[in-house]
């Protein structure tokens, strides 16, 4: 009898935000103007407290979405405000390569 793991749905690439340079940003968006943690989260169409735990430190890494739509408000490329965070790969994933070996 074979048992058969279940795929696991893919999962969203992880961002490790720049914090300071958030916070720079946030005084002084692409537009000139200045931007509050609760004005970027509405105009993101984010969690609320995504912005107040980033810049707390609760956080430092959101999903790539998340990290595209903050960009996109302060007017910034992806790759300026954040960068990559590799996942480690899905443990049925890693089972799998094993098993094949």
């Amino acid at each position: 009898m074979t048992t058969s793991i279940p795929a696991q749905p893919a999962q969203e690439p992880l961002f490790e935000v720049d914090i300071e340079l958030l916070e720079r940003l946030m005084r002084r968006t692409k537009t000139g103007a200045a931007v509050k943690g609760r004005e970027l989260t509405a105009r993101a169409g984010i969690a609320h407290g995504t912005i107040s735990n980033l810049l707390n430190g609760v956080r430092e890494n959101v999903q790539a979405s998340t990290a595209a739509a903050i960009c996109d408000v302060i007017g910034v490329e992806l790759l300026v405000l954040c960068i990559p965070v590799e996942r480690l790969e899905p443990a049925t994933a890693r089972l799998a390569e094993l098993s094949a070996a």
